[in-house]
Formats: structure tokens, C-alpha cells, sequence
């Protein structure tokens, strides 16, 4: 598993011209960028928490050897460059003439268009040699600027990639100084990403056990002047399959201390499930109070807390009373949702609205 992990199998592609074939099997660029990448990796790993984990592909066993061939990337090819949550060119004059490398480019992506990934902040390019030829439009910012890219040559003639006389190394202090720029901006958009691909697997989570056929914990907002209504609802969500909390409806406080104390445990609790139902009896100015302080203020704590969708919806068990034109906006402004519970059996369509968010947290 990669360190930036699902849905990516590898943290680094690196993408190359060999140069054209030097006579012996091999490209002129080759040896160098291969050396490259040893020491970019040697230096990416000293950092403990990528030393285990971090995964870089290089397709170092292509056909023909130096030769960039002609012919289509193989599948397999194909799935491992996608599969990379970064590129990273070594950008030379070769590299823009290679029809294997805009293979490479074009089918990572590609990749990652199909995937509906962003590609900005993903691209880091390496200048191992001066170019004169415009690059590829892959490669600019969000603004549509070329990207600077890292210096990676000499300024003297004959230019060459720094290293170039060392190799196979061990390699100088220019070389080293001129790398940790680059592995310190690697490591920046590897937790960048990791921190997305986090999230979307968070969100992807949240989707399925709301798409599932029951099981939800439901958090449901009542108060203990309304215990019977508050305990026949919670009894019809769990003959349907759903987990209800808390265990008692809010006892009606005044105290301000007591008050603190009962939305930080609600905010808690909340936090840990997947839905918020407020019951909607006709004590509407409870009601208004419970959609604003319940199904807003303490919602938006929740959710900062778990970095989860929590829907809200407004269950309705006594009819056209509360329906007002008043009312359903005040829902509206609070994110919530209007659901009929006036007639039994009604959960059905809690499940069905679970369902309806379940797209909406995948996104």
C-alpha cells in the first residue's frame, strides 16, 4: 500500500526519456535519471514516516531499452501510471520529442480526468536539461502559467544535469542541495493528497452505511415534555433497523451551566452518528428552537468534529399544524429536510431519504 494509500497504488510516477539508444542497449539519459531517482528516493525515505511506505514507479524495463518505442503502452503500463497519485517529469528536450512519454502523460491524465481527480499542485517537473520547444499544456498552473519547475542543470557549458561526471555517485554537494527542494515539495503534495484521499475514503464510507438497508445510528431530537411522542418514534426506527440515541429525550433546563453541559454531551453525540432527526410536534416554538440550536448550531459542531455529512431532517408526526409556509423555509435555511411521518409505516421513508443523502456524502 502506498503512503498516500486508496485509491492509488503508488505515491510517484516518474516519467523519462532514455534518449535515444547509445549503442550499447542503453539511452544516453538513462543511467543519470535512474541514478536520479535512487537518490530521490534514498532521500524521501530518511523521513521515518515515509520510509515503509512510500512506493515510486519507474518504468525502467521498457522494450528496446534506451530506444522510446513506438508501439502502445501495455495495459498493465497503463494501470500502474494511474494509478500514481503524483508525476514527476525529467524534463529534457528528448522528453518532448518522445512519443512514449506523451503516451505516459497522456495516460495518467486521462486517468485521473475518469476518476474525477484534480491534477492541480500534482505535477512536479524536474529541468535535468534546457529546453527551447513549448511544453505540453499539462503542464501549467491553475492559471495557465508554465510551471517553474526545478532547476536541475548546469549554467556553464557544456551544459549538464548536476551529477552528470559523478555517477553512479557518490554525488556532491551541489547535487544534495539542489534535491532537498524538490523532496521537500514532494513531501507537501504527498500529504496533501493523502489528506484527500482520506477524506474521499471517509466520504465514500459515509455513502455505503447510508445507502445501507438499515443499521444508521440515528441521533433523535426531542424533549422530555414530549417523552411518549420521542419514545414512539424512537420505537417505530428501531423495529426498522435503526440505532437510536440518545437513550431519554432532553430534560428541559434553565440553568445555564447545566444547559453548557447538555449540548457539549449532544454535540458528542452527535458526532458519532450518521443522521439527526428533530421531532416536529405542534409546540412549534420548541420546534423552531430545536431546528435552530439542534439541527443548525450543534450539527455544524458535530460535523467539524467528524468531518461527516450528519444530515437533518425534520420528522413530522403531526401533520398540516406545523406545515407552514414560515416553517418550511426556517427548515430550508437550516439544511434540513421535511419528512411525513403522519402516517405508520413511515420509516420506509427515513431509509429512502438516507438513501437520497447517501450520494450527496460521496462527493
Amino acid at each position: 500500500m502506498a503512503y498516500v494509500g486508496s485509491p492509488f497504488e503508488f505515491d510517484i510516477f516518474i516519467s523519462y526519456s532514455h534518449g535515444g539508444d547509445d549503442g550499447q542497449g542503453r539511452g544516453y539519459l538513462q543511467p543519470w535519471s535512474t541514478a536520479f531517482v535512487q537518490e530521490l528516493d534514498r532521500e524521501l525515505r530518511s523521513d521515518p514516516r515515509f520510509r515503509q511506505s512510500l512506493r515510486i514507479f519507474l518504468d525502467s524495463d521498457r522494450r528496446g531499452a534506451g530506444v522510446d518505442p513506438m508501439a502502445a503502452l501495455t495495459e498493465q503500463l497503463k494501470t500502474d501510471i494511474g494509478a500514481a497519485a503524483l508525476l514527476v517529469v525529467l524534463m529534457s528536450p528528448d522528453y518532448l520529442t518522445s512519443a512514449w512519454c506523451k503516451d505516459e502523460r497522456e495516460w495518467w491524465l486521462a486517468r485521473q480526468a475518469a476518476a474525477g481527480l484534480q491534477t492541480d499542485e500534482r505535477v512536479a517537473v524536474i529541468r535535468m536539461w534546457p529546453t527551447a520547444d513549448p511544453w505540453p499544456p499539462a503542464f501549467a498552473d491553475s492559471r495557465g502559467q508554465p510551471l517553474v519547475g526545478f532547476q536541475f542543470h548546469t549554467h556553464d557549458e557544456p551544459v549538464r544535469p548536476l551529477g552528470w561526471t559523478e555517477m553512479p555517485g557518490p554525488f556532491q554537494s551541489d547535487f544534495r542541495k539542489a534535491l532537498l527542494p524538490i523532496v521537500g515539495r514532494l513531501y507537501q503534495a504527498l500529504d496533501a493528497m493523502k489528506a484527500r484521499a482520506d477524506a474521499q475514503r471517509r466520504a465514500q464510507e459515509e455513502a455505503a452505511r447510508l445507502a445501507n438497508a438499515g443499521g444508521q445510528i440515528i441521533y433523535l431530537q426531542g424533549r422530555s415534555d414530549h417523552a411518549p411522542e420521542w419514545q414512539r418514534v424512537m420505537a417505530e426506527l428501531g423495529n426498522s433497523g435503526f440505532a437510536v440515541l440518545p437513550d431519554c429525550p432532553d430534560t428541559v433546563e434553565s440553568d445555564p451551566q447545566k444547559l453548557a453541559a447538555m449540548q457539549e454531551n449532544r454535540v458528542r453525540t452527535i458526532s458519532g452518528c450518521d443522521a439527526l432527526l428533530v421531532i416536529g410536534t405542534d409546540d412549534t416554538r420548541a420546534l423552531d428552537a430545536d431546528l435552530v440550536t439542534v439541527g443548525r448550531l450543534d450539527r455544524q459542531s458535530a460535523r467539524a468534529r467528524s468531518n461527516r455529512l450528519l444530515p437533518c431532517g425534520l420528522l413530522n408526526i403531526v401533520g398540516d399544524a406545523i406545515a407552514t409556509q414560515a416553517r418550511k423555509t426556517l427548515t430550508r435555511a437550516v439544511q434540513a429536510d421535511w419528512i411525513d411521518a403522519t402516517r405508520s409505516p413511515w420509516a420506509p421513508a427515513v431509509q429512502q431519504w438516507l438513501a437520497s443523502k447517501s450520494q450527496q456524502a460521496g462527493l
